[in-house]
């Protein structure tokens, strides 16, 4: 995928209602430049997909193509592509979310069901009150990149560094005797917000509503969304007391040994996990 095809993958992945903008794709394209990719048929494009790599680990993210070309082996195709990128790039764990319909065209590429996800939304956050926790900032990251690599499995820093240190991004987070206990992050833009991502140690309920509640205090009035498992029950209930409710729910599935670790977590995105 190159900046020419920005524009083609955008109205591409909104024919599906993925309320996607061009800054996405070019976001994807920053982070992991040969890992975006799209098929041909001659010189018609088809479709698109996007992967990254976390050194061991890498994630699949969006598969899209168009409506009238699908079920001929295009999707296949770019998912085996994008497969063997990462591969060829050291990865040893592939990650993806999957739609209910396509867990089915997931196993048949080799995947396995892992977990399953909800996609959390309010249109208009209302106001909260929240605790004033600690800002991630250049000194604390490599900290942080490191503890979210003890329970991701691969090394975020990339796409951490991208988020943590972008203008306007939110980020907060706990220790204890000088250990990082935990962190939450948020995406800004103009009017939306997306939460993630966020991990604590596994047992710190409390310290992992807390950091939900700083980044959701600076959000009010905006469109916020939030992708976390359904067993993180304190999580939902505290985002379901705020006005979220569930869109729709997504299954991680992996290619390789399953790479979760136990620890709270909250999705950075269902394109990079």
């Amino acid at each position: 995928m190159r900046a020419g095809d920005f524009l083609f993958a955008t109205k591409l992945a909104n024919t599906m209602d993925w309320n996607m903008a061009k800054e996405d794709f070019e976001f994807m394209a920053s982070l992991e430049p040969d890992g975006c990719f799209v098929v041909f048929q001659g010189s018609e494009r088809l479709g698109i997909a996007t992967s990254i790599s976390f050194g061991k680990v890498g994630w699949f993210g969006n598969l899209i193509v168009k409506e009238n070309t699908r079920n001929k082996g295009a999707g296949s195709l770019l998912v085996k592509h994008a497969v063997n990128y990462l591969q060829s790039n050291g990865v040893k764990t592939i990650g993806l979310y999957a739609y209910p319909n396509l867990i089915g065209f997931y196993s048949n590429l080799g995947f396995e069901r892992d977990e399953d996800f909800s996609v959390l939304h309010t249109e208009t956050l209302g106001s909260l009150t929240a605790e004033t926790l600690p800002k991630i900032g250049t000194q604390q990251i490599q900290a942080i990149a490191e503890f979210d690599s003890g329970c991701f499995g691969g090394n975020r820093k990339k796409l951490l560094d991208s988020i943590i240190l972008g203008k306007g991004n939110l980020s907060y987070y706990m220790f204890e005797s000088n250990s990082v206990v935990g962190y939450a992050a948020a995406k800004v833009y103009e009017k939306m917000a997306e939460v993630g991502p966020l991990i604590c140690q596994a047992g710190h309920v409390d310290d992992a509503v807390s950091l939900l509640k700083a980044v959701l205090a600076k959000l009010t009035g905006l469109s916020v969304y939030a992708v976390l498992p359904k067993k993180e029950i304190p999580l939902a209930d505290m985002l379901f007391s705020v006005g979220f409710k569930e869109d729709f729910s997504v299954t991680r599935m992996f290619l390789g040994q399953a790479v979760s670790k136990n620890c709270i977590y909250m999705a950075e995105s269902l394109e990079r996990g």
